[in-house]
């Protein structure tokens, strides 16, 4: 009987020893992003990015989309600063607005790092003056690649 009790205890100890390796080696990483985007017409939809860790050190892009191979929305390759991405967009036009779904992958610490977010796109010709001015200069001066640059050069 009292083998028995050692075995178990001994298996929950192992296994118990085994989560707590596991759990302290996943990385958790931080990092900093805008509460809002400043901006009157571009609106976040799934707003703050959402992160996701690979431990893989393989960074690969297929570029290609729109009809290019058969695959819906655009992928391409796009270095910012000092950082490579991989930046992966899905549109989808609705009333008057269109969604896109974006995804930047890049290498940090050997790890590659996914950030993930929709932001809706108002169409601008649906405004009267001197709003739809307006509109059509946000979307000209918001610069995208910029600040998702900012944010994973926040990722620790």
């Amino acid at each position: 009987m009292n083998k028995k009790i050692s075995l178990i205890l001994l298996i929950i100890f192992i296994i118990g020893a085994g989560m707590i390796v596991y759990f302290w080696r996943q990385p958790s990483l931080i990092f900093r992003y805008p509460e809002n985007l400043s901006t009157n017409y571009i609106s976040p939809q799934e707003w703050p990015p959402k992160l996701l860790i690979i431990d893989d050190t393989e960074f690969s892009c297929e570029e290609g989309g729109l009809g290019i191979n058969g695959r819906s929305g655009m992928t391409i390759q796009k270095k910012i600063n000092n950082i490579v991405y991989c930046i992966g967009s899905v549109s989808e036009g609705t009333a008057g607005t269109f969604y896109t779904n974006y995804t930047y992958t890049f290498l940090k610490d050997s790890k590659l790092v996914k950030l993930s977010f929709t932001l809706a796109y108002p169409q601008c010709d649906n405004y009267d003056d001197p709003q739809k001015t307006e509109c059509e200069q946000e979307r000209q001066i918001f610069d995208l690649d910029i600040l998702i640059n900012r944010i994973a050069e926040s990722v620790q």
